[in-house]
C-alpha cells in the first residue's frame, strides 16, 4: 500500500493576514516590473544626447501594433570584412560622427567604446559582408492617415530626432518629413 504523506502546513487554509501580504507582494511586484519598463524607456530621453539620423520609411501598419512607419536607418547595414564572424543578437557598438548635422556611421565595435557618440544594438542577420543591425528605434507610431501618408510621400527622405543614452541605448522622439507628407 502506497501512502503519500503530505507536510501539515499545506493542511491549513492560509489565513486573512497571509492572504493580504500575498496580495501586496503581487501588487508590489507588478508595480516594480512596470516601473523598471517605463525608466528603461525614458532613461535615453531623460540622459541622452540628442542627435539627428537619416531613415527611409518602409511599412506603416501592423495588424498587432497599429499604426506606424517603419524606419531604415544606413546604420542598419554595416558593411564588414566578409571573415568576420557574429553571433546572432550579440550587441554591436556603432560610433556615430556628426556631417552636416546627420550622424552617419563611423565605426562599429563589440566593446563599448570608451568616448565618443555612439549607439547600441544588436546583430539580426550576417550576410556577406554585411551585417544587419537593430537598435529598438525602427518603428515610429503616428495616427495612420499620416503614417500612409508618410510611406506614400516620403520616399527616403525623411529624419529621425534620437536621444542616445550614454550606455548608447536609443530612443526616436521625433519624426521630421522633409517634404508635406507630415503637415
Amino acid at each position: 500500500m502506497n501512502t503519500m504523506t503530505v507536510p501539515g502546513w499545506l493542511h491549513k487554509k492560509p489565513g486573512k493576514r497571509t492572504i493580504q501580504i500575498g496580495l501586496i507582494l503581487t501588487l508590489f511586484f507588478q508595480l516594480s516590473v512596470l516601473s523598471i519598463e517605463y525608466l528603461g524607456s525614458v532613461l535615453p530621453i531623460w540622459t541622452g544626447e540628442e542627435i539627428i539620423l537619416k531613415t527611409e520609411p518602409v511599412d506603416p501598419r501592423s495588424l498587432f501594433r497599429g499604426n506606424f512607419v517603419r524606419l531604415n536607418y544606413e546604420i542598419n547595414r554595416i558593411p564588414t570584412e566578409p571573415q568576420t564572424e557574429f553571433k546572432m543578437g550579440s550587441l554591436i557598438y556603432v560610433s556615430l560622427v556628426e556631417i552636416n548635422g546627420i550622424w552617419q556611421f563611423d565605426t562599429f565595435n563589440t566593446a563599448k567604446p570608451k568616448m565618443g557618440t555612439y549607439i547600441r544594438g544588436r546583430v539580426r542577420r550576417v550576410d556577406s559582408g554585411t551585417v544587419r543591425v537593430e537598435y529598438g528605434i525602427e518603428a515610429f507610431f503616428m495616427p495612420k492617415e499620416k503614417a500612409l501618408k508618410v510611406q506614400n510621400e516620403m520616399g527616403g527622405q525623411a529624419q529621425v530626432r534620437v536621444f542616445v543614452a550614454p550606455n548608447g541605448k536609443a530612443r526616436a522622439v521625433g519624426f521630421k518629413c522633409l517634404g508635406d507628407a507630415c503637415l
